[in-house]
C-alpha cells in the first residue's frame, strides 16, 4: 500500500474539494489591437511605410554582372520613390516638403546599406548630392501627369578594367546616366561619359563600397 505524507493528503483533499487543479491555467491575456503601422512621412504627407524605402542591394557576382549591380543600385537611388510619388494623388496638392523628406529617407536607407561606415564630411557632401539627384526626379514626378514614366537610366558604355577576390572587387568602368528629360536638372556630370572607380568589400550575401571616384570620361561623341 502506498503511504502518503499528511501534507500531500491535505493537498489533495483540496484539490477534491474545489474541483480543479492544484495549478490552475494563467488567465489568458487580454486581446491586444496590433500597433498602427507609422509613416515615415510628417502627418501632412502621404503614408509611406518603413517597407516602402528599401534600397536595391549590390548582391555578390562576377566583376561584369558587379558592374551592372553597381548601375542598378545607383539607378534605385536616384528613382527611389517614383512610384510612390506617382500614386499620391493629386499630385500637385502634395505638398513640396514631403518630396524633401522622402528623398531624405531614402538616402538615409541607401547610404547606410550600399556603402560602409562613412561619417566624414567628404562622404556626407557625397550622398547629399546623390539625394538631391532623387529629389529633383521625385519632383519631376509629383507634377507629372500619372500616365507619365520619369524614370531615368544609367547605361554602361564600356568596361575598363575589373577584378576580384575574395576580400574584395575593383571595378573601372563608364557609363552615363540618361535622364527622361535631358538637359533638366543637375545630374552631377553622370549624364555626360564617365569613368566610375569602385571598391566594394563582402558583407554577407551582398557587397558594399568601400570606395568610388567618377571623373570624365573622353573619346566619346557629344550626348544628344
Amino acid at each position: 500500500m502506498k503511504k502518503i505524507t499528511t501534507a500531500a493528503a491535505v493537498l489533495a483533499l483540496l484539490a477534491g474539494l474545489s474541483g480543479c487543479g492544484l495549478f490552475p491555467s494563467p488567465t489568458p491575456l487580454p486581446d491586444i489591437a496590433p500597433a498602427t503601422p507609422a509613416s515615415v512621412l510628417p502627418p501632412d504627407c502621404p503614408f509611406v511605410g518603413r517597407d516602402d524605402v528599401s534600397p536595391v542591394r549590390i548582391p555578390k557576382g562576377t566583376p561584369r554582372e558587379t558592374v551592372g549591380s553597381v548601375l542598378n543600385a545607383y539607378s534605385g537611388w536616384i528613382n527611389a520613390g517614383s512610384e510612390l510619388v506617382t500614386a499620391w494623388s493629386p499630385g500637385k496638392a502634395v505638398p513640396v516638403n514631403c518630396v524633401a523628406d522622402l528623398a531624405a529617407k531614402n538616402a538615409e536607407a541607401y547610404s547606410s546599406t550600399l556603402f560602409t561606415t562613412h561619417s566624414d564630411v567628404a562622404w556626407q557632401e557625397y550622398f547629399a548630392a546623390v539625394k538631391v539627384m532623387n529629389q529633383q526626379n521625385l519632383a519631376a514626378v509629383r507634377v507629372a501627369g500619372p500616365e507619365t514614366g520619369v524614370r531615368g537610366t544609367f547605361a554602361l558604355l564600356q568596361e575598363i578594367d575589373s577584378s576580384a577576390t575574395d576580400s574584395g572587387t575593383f571595378l573601372k568602368f563608364d557609363a552615363v546616366y540618361r535622364p527622361t528629360v535631358a538637359g533638366q536638372g543637375s545630374w552631377e556630370d553622370l549624364d555626360k561619359p564617365t569613368r566610375w572607380y569602385v571598391e566594394l568589400v563582402p558583407a554577407g550575401e551582398f557587397l558594399v563600397i568601400n570606395y568610388i571616384e567618377t571623373k570624365p570620361a573622353a573619346g566619346y561623341p557629344a550626348m544628344p
